[in-house]
């Protein structure tokens, strides 16, 4: 599910179908996901796209012209065959829809087909956008029959799984945008036993979007509160041991080492520490011997725990 974390509302994305995933990407601070797609049978490009509704609408066509009113904008000398039209979609909410020619290049003849969906709730904005560029009647049919078959889910509350899979996705390329989808996974675990695994995972990849995003204020904040909550999970203080790191503060770093590997039993099923030695976070107090010398001490993965 395609979602955001400042309200509710989803778009259920193809799963065992021909599309295949391009990549996940997030724009305006997080805020607007977009996912896109491609099939290797035609060269049909799919995008589904959750914005924050600001039209004062509640409905699609005040989420069309905040999308196509800007693009005609800017690409006026370049549109040509613009048509506005609203149907329902595949669940009986009415969705605004444009479609519209635009010239590649200078005396190129051939042009890109883009087609539009819209549908809104008072919040939220749920956005399909389809493509190609060959005029292939093939395409253009299914251009036509994903439109039809566009069904976000207007009133779906979003779970930790869908934000902790959307973060997952988001973490590789764009760590600070993976961050408030971490923690919206987080804020919607429960505190009872049967989240344990999940809220550590979680919590520990939040404190690393966090400093990868720069932000070490409260990515100290995130495993400080880890640690009080939880105090016998290692990755909680060695995520406090590289913020320390960071921050050139050895002695600090040396002790939530030490209490890092005290507690290194309790790592998870199939997890295993990390190798201080080769963190990028510790690396930066390298230039302390003593300091470094200690590190080379800690007890390597695959050595006995206790």
């Amino acid at each position: 599910m395609l979602s955001t974390w400042f309200g509710v509302g989803a778009i259920p994305l193809p799963a065992g179908t021909p599309w295949k995933l391009e990549g996940v990407k997030v724009y305006d601070k997080g805020q607007r996901p977009v996912a896109t797609y491609h099939r290797e049978d035609n060269s049909v490009t799919l995008s589904y796209i959750v914005f924050e509704n600001l039209s004062g609408q509640p409905t699609g066509k005040g989420c069309q012209g905040d999308v196509i009113d800007p693009l005609a904008e800017h690409f006026k000398k370049t549109i040509s065959g613009r048509a506005d039209g609203e149907v329902k979609d595949a669940a009986g909410n009415a969705m605004a829809t444009t479609s519209y020619l635009l010239e590649l290049a200078p005396g190129v003849k051939q042009k890109q087909h883009n087609l539009f969906g819209f549908v809104g709730t008072a919040k939220t904005c749920f956005e399909i956008h389809l493509s190609n560029v060959t005029s292939n009647p093939a395409d253009e049919t299914v251009m036509a029959e994903t439109l039809a078959a566009f069904r976000p889910e207007l009133a779906y509350q979003p779970n930790a799984m869908d934000y902790f899979t959307l973060a997952s996705l988001l973490f590789p390329t764009e760590p600070g945008s993976a961050a408030p989808y971490y923690k919206e996974s987080l804020d919607r675990m429960s505190d009872g036993p049967e989240s344990i695994t999940p809220r550590r995972v979680a919590t520990d990849q939040l404190v690393i979007s966090l400093g990868m995003s720069g932000d070490l204020k409260n990515s100290r904040a995130v495993a400080e509160m880890a640690v009080a909550k939880d105090p016998d999970y290692p990755l909680n203080y060695y995520n406090l041991a590289c913020a320390d790191a960071e921050e050139g503060k050895a002695a600090e770093a040396r002790l939530h080492l030490q209490q890092a590997f005290d507690q290194r039993a309790n790592v998870l099923p199939g997890e295993q520490m990390p190798d201080p030695v080769k963190d990028d976070s510790i690396l930066k107090l390298k230039k302390d011997k003593a300091f470094w010398s200690w590190v080379q001490t800690l007890p390597r993965s695959g050595q006995p725990t206790a």
